[in-house]
């Protein structure tokens, strides 16, 4: 917590992608608790870098896993939230990457989940934050296809 009373939080994720027939998709899931649309995320486990986060919640949450990331460098996602009476400010950091594997969601945390165009995702992602991380990703694409 820091001087103002505002709790920090931070979570790592990846945004999963795959290219089918030439289209890029992304898989989001809608998290059970508070049913939003979004990218896989959880907390670091102890002795944990943010890549092996990253990797071990996507693969808890969807069953799907990396295949390789398109850039080192994640995307920062900044919110500030109120949670039983305590203003959080919560930071998620999120690598862009290939994924693969059968879908197989975690139904404890995840309400549904689907492959979309990640030219048509920014109609289904709940907040803004993730529109603009998906705003991102699609320039990453769009520089990828480029070279």
């Amino acid at each position: 917590m820091n001087h103002k009373g505002v709790y920090r939080d931070e979570s790592f994720g990846i945004v999963p992608l795959s290219c089918e027939r030439g289209v890029w998709e992304v898989f989001l899931i809608q998290h059970r608790h508070g049913r939003y649309w979004g990218f896989p995320k959880g907390h670091a486990e102890p002795n944990e870098t943010p890549q092996q986060t990253a990797e071990r919640e996507l693969k808890e949450e969807t069953n799907l896993h990396l295949i390789r990331y398109l850039r080192e460098e994640p995307f920062p996602e900044h919110y500030q939230f109120t949670l039983d009476g305590r203003r959080i400010s919560k930071k998620v950091s999120y690598f862009v990457a290939v994924v693969s594997g059968d879908v197989e969601l975690q139904k404890k945390e995840i309400q549904d989940g689907l492959w979309i165009p990640v030219s048509h995702a920014a109609e289904k992602i709940t907040h803004q934050e993730g529109k603009t991380i998906l705003a991102q990703v699609i320039q990453l694409l769009e520089k990828e296809s480029g070279r």
